[in-house]
């Protein structure tokens, strides 16, 4: 039978051991750029505001393009349907069968 010695359940174990402490750590600031309020940090934090914005600044005209263009394309469906309703009222009153002479006259 195969025996483990215990420096095989050493090595292993304790870098599993080792993440675990690191992963349950409470401390929020550790190893964050942000703890040492530095001019480093405050030009990192500026950056990411800056590329945030933009982002969202793209975003927006996105979206105000998109909404332009939705509102283009109702404006036009709406004025269609009005056209196609004037037609279908024009072609019903055109079509429309005539009423028959009145039956006044008498039967032989």
């Amino acid at each position: 039978m195969l025996r483990t010695s215990s420096f095989t359940l050493t090595v292993f174990r304790y870098p599993l051991l080792q993440q675990i402490i690191r992963f349950s750590s409470t401390d929020a600031t550790a190893g964050s750029i942000n703890a040492g309020h530095d001019k480093f940090a405050e030009r990192e934090q500026a950056l990411e505001n800056q590329y945030f914005r933009k982002q969202s600044e793209e975003l927006i005209k996105n979206l105000q393009t998109k909404h332009d263009d939705l509102s283009r394309r109702t404006q036009d469906l709406t004025r269609e349907q009005k056209e196609l309703r004037d037609e279908i009222a024009k072609l019903e009153g055109w079509w429309k069968p005539k009423q028959p002479a009145s039956s006044t006259q008498t039967k032989q």
